[in-house]
């Protein structure tokens, strides 16, 4: 008997289970896998949401179990739609940067604690009175391009599985190179991305110790 030509099916089978438990195991640790189909239906794109658990996300930013938050298709729907309004024209780090500020806001007591409430911020009665001018411009918050739509989806499950990093020190606000708002003065420049500049709050002076 042939040992060397038994034992290659044997190998195989085990090369193909170890795959399996790898690809299980990324699954269950990142969320990432297909929409509900209701999420690709860009007919109702628009409609707004109610988050339905209240789970806060600043309590489990810093836990190996706050990967799991991908898994609420509320929370990822709103961090897409941003990052699809906000920067879908930049390039890659440019929408990473965008992610980034959302998620920064969400774990700072200066701003609501969950990403929708983040994102929908504002007084949507009154014109560009929103902290993002996309959900108050008057327009439709459907996204037309199908494919961007996709990517700003994809993009957002990975910058919450932190597969992908935040690349704008921790910022909190930005605005548009082409803009100069009253508030930027008051704040410290972080870094340029693309269009967009980011800014944090400036550290607070500490006296100097008498002698």
């Amino acid at each position: 008997m042939n040992t060397t030509t038994a034992k290659r099916p044997f190998k195989k089978g085990r090369i193909f289970f170890m795959s399996l438990i790898s690809l299980t195991l990324f699954i269950s640790v990142t969320g990432f896998g297909p929409l509900p189909a209701r999420d690709l239906d860009i007919d109702t794109l628009g409609q707004q949401e109610t988050l339905s658990e209240g789970f806060s996300y600043t309590q489990d930013l810093d836990s190996f179990v706050s990967h799991n938050l991908i898994v609420n298709v509320n929370e990822l729907r709103c961090l897409a739609l941003n990052i699809y309004w906000e920067a879908r024209s930049e390039p890659l780090k440019g929408q990473l940067a965008v992610a980034g500020v959302t998620l920064n806001r969400v774990a700072s007591p200066k701003f609501p604690d969950t990403i929708c409430n983040v994102v929908k911020q504002g007084n949507k009665a009154r014109l560009h009175r929103c902290q993002f001018s996309w959900n108050c411009d008057g327009e439709s918050d459907s996204p037309k391009d199908i494919k961007s739509w996709r990517h700003a989806q994809q993009l957002a499950r990975l910058f919450q599985a932190r597969i992908y990093a935040d690349p704008t020190g921790k910022a909190l606000w930005y605005h548009a190179d082409y803009v100069t708002p009253y508030w930027a003065p008051s704040l410290q420049k972080t870094t340029q991305i693309g269009r967009h500049i980011f800014f944090k709050a400036k550290a607070k002076r500490t006296s100097a110790p008498m002698s």
